[in-house]
């Protein structure tokens, strides 16, 4: 990306100043109790309004930056911003989007993860990489082209959703696509990087889908196990212990699942990505007591599949499995396995040779060029979690993933990121801005 006109070196001199800035708006955000009130093992009352009070931290810092704000709330109490900068016309539009939810803390290093730390260049605090550090890589993206005097041709859209945590997207970034703010292309600065790297870019990801099932049994006295398992008793007259059933269910759950090392493949993805996960097991009587046959149990999964496959033909192809083994077995026949389906992400795949990608990739190379730090990146990278790119996508909206932190940091005890990612992730976001909506 040449710099005839020393835009690009304004932009840069620009994100230098305010990289201060940056990280005390980071540190702003990261005490924000924005955990998202639907993780497992929390009490939402304990974080009623966290993500709210976040974004109203991030709008107050977008107002000077000439951005119209705007709230998107589905859910009560949990409202979305979406901060428009109109473009002078005639460009293409370009969202950059990120969830201000969290998820739970965890015990580590420092007694506050609310309290930002910030130690050998790392800054540490619940929320740092996942993906509060993202916001601040946005915001300093949109004041360096600001005080750089750049007005884009096409609008600027930062859409800060809630959520995604619980892949909750019907609340967040679906919602504000739903209510009109839609755009020509999109980036998500999520993690990427493993360190050293810095600014993977990545256009595919695996979709996912969480659901559980649940096997019904018949409660008698433990003793009468004999009777209900051995030859001359009476069978599943006198007893059916829940948790037999459910492992029967579970061998022909992993029976699937090794059918699909073949069956499910894609070329961003090794062998066998594609994995039905057992997570969380639980039977009894209604009370936790050895004594009894449990007469129900429940199996909680979370699977992962490739582009190309939508939630609704996984559903169907789990269930068409599970009903299939279970005409061999005379009691699950007789009471099938019940299925609640919770939450799905759509894979995400944006075309390496579109536009989109071109243009994106472009001003990645350009930085790359500029910043030894910044290594070379022939194509996009394979993401290595979801994210609402997933859903831009869904909507037929080019999305790709590409910001500041190591994404093995995410989830972590002892969160962190590396600042200097954020200017660096800044000036990526600001050059991705200037190739796309402006007029070729």
């Amino acid at each position: 990306m040449t710099d005839p006109d020393g835009t690009l070196a304004a932009i840069d001199a620009a994100i230098a100043a305010g990289a201060a800035d940056a990280q005390q708006l980071l540190v702003d955000l990261v005490a924000v109790r924005s955990v998202n009130p639907r993780q497992p093992g929390v009490d939402g009352a304990d974080y009623e309004g966290g993500e709210r009070r976040a974004n109203e931290v991030l709008a107050e810092a977008l107002r000077p930056l000439g951005f119209d704000l705007n709230w998107v709330e589905v859910a009560e109490g949990r409202p979305n911003l979406v901060a428009v900068r109109p473009g002078s016309g005639g460009g293409r539009s370009l969202a950059l989007n990120g969830h201000i939810d969290t998820v739970a803390p965890q015990r580590g290093r420092f007694d506050n993860p609310w309290q930002a730390v910030v130690e050998d260049g790392y800054l540490y605090g619940l929320g740092a990489t996942d993906m509060k550090a993202g916001h601040a890589a946005m915001w300093l993206a949109s004041k360096a082209l600001r005080d750089a005097g750049v007005t884009l041709d096409g609008d600027l859209h930062i859409h800060s959703v809630v959520g995604e945590e619980t892949m909750s997207h019907e609340i967040g970034t679906t919602a504000v696509l739903e209510a009109g703010y839609t755009v020509d292309g999109a980036l998500v600065p999520e993690p990427t990087s493993p360190e050293p790297r810095v600014l993977d870019v990545s256009n595919v990801a695996a979709g996912n889908y969480l659901f559980s099932l649940t096997v019904r049994g018949k409660s008698a006295h433990w003793a009468a196990r004999n009777l209900a398992i051995r030859a001359g008793g009476t069978g599943d007259a006198i007893g059916v212990n829940a948790i037999d059933k459910a492992f029967y269910v579970y061998q022909a759950m992993r029976q699937l699942e090794e059918q699909w090392a073949f069956s499910k493949s894609h070329p961003a993805f090794p062998p066998g990505a594609f994995i039905i996960h057992p997570g969380v097991l639980r039977a009894d009587v209604g009370v936790e007591a050895a004594p009894f046959f449990p007469d129900r149990a429940r199996i909680d999964y979370l699977l992962s599949f490739p582009p190309g496959n939508t939630s609704e033909q996984i559903r169907r192809e789990i269930e068409h499995h599970i009903r299939t083994a279970s005409d061999l077995d005379p009691w699950l026949r007789e009471h099938p396995v019940e299925f609640t389906w919770t939450d799905t992400w759509p894979p995400a795949y944006t075309d390496p040779e579109s536009e989109f990608t071109r243009q994106m990739m472009a001003a990645r190379t350009g930085l790359a060029g500029a910043d030894p730090r910044v290594h070379p990146l022939a194509a996009p990278v394979t993401a290595a979690a979801q994210s609402d790119a997933n859903f831009y996508e869904a909507q037929g909206i080019p999305a790709l993933v590409c910001g500041p932190g190591d994404v093995r940091r995410a989830h972590a005890a002892d969160e962190r990121v590396r600042l200097e990612n954020i200017a660096l992730s800044a000036a990526f976001l600001a050059r991705a801005a200037l190739n796309w909506c402006n007029r070729p």
